[in-house]
């Protein structure tokens, strides 16, 4: 009977040790999984990192440009505005431009007023006045009484 306790303890022992080397596989291979993904994300930050850098990168040669452009453009209109204010013998700058200044030039031509003259009297129309409190001066007089 002795040798079946031994034997039943020796099982009891097996199925033990089964189920923990089973948790503490499992927990490890957790573990590695885990790591596994902790690197998986901290390469995937990296990448999106470095793509955001790189349109970063981009935008800026973007904007440096168009503020090169925009500077350029604004040198020159201050150079066309102190040209045209200290010398006046020189033409003024034209609103229009060239072409279209002419253009206008040509295209206006003094308009004569058209005179009519009517057959008839209009209506509202009084010689002497305006037609109100027409009257003698006695009925107003009267009135006035």
């Amino acid at each position: 009977m002795d040798w079946i306790v031994g034997l039943l303890l020796l099982v009891c022992g097996a199925v033990i040790g089964f189920f923990a080397a089973k948790f503490s596989q499992r927990a490890s291979s957790d573990k590695q999984s885990g790591l596994a993904l902790e690197q998986d994300i901290k390469r995937l930050m990296s990448e999106q990192a470095a793509i955001h850098i790189s349109e970063s990168r981009q935008l800026l040669a973007t904007i440096e440009q168009q503020s090169q452009l925009l500077k350029e453009q604004l040198e020159n209109y201050e150079s066309l505005l102190t040209q045209t204010s200290h010398d006046p013998e020189q033409p003024q700058m034209n609103y229009f431009g060239e072409q279209a200044a002419a253009y206008l030039r040509n295209q206006s031509q003094s308009q004569r007023p058209v005179t009519q003259t009517t057959d008839y009297q209009p209506r509202d129309y009084a010689k002497a006045g305006t037609g109100l409190f027409k009257g003698t001066a006695k009925s107003s007089s009267s009135a006035a009484e």
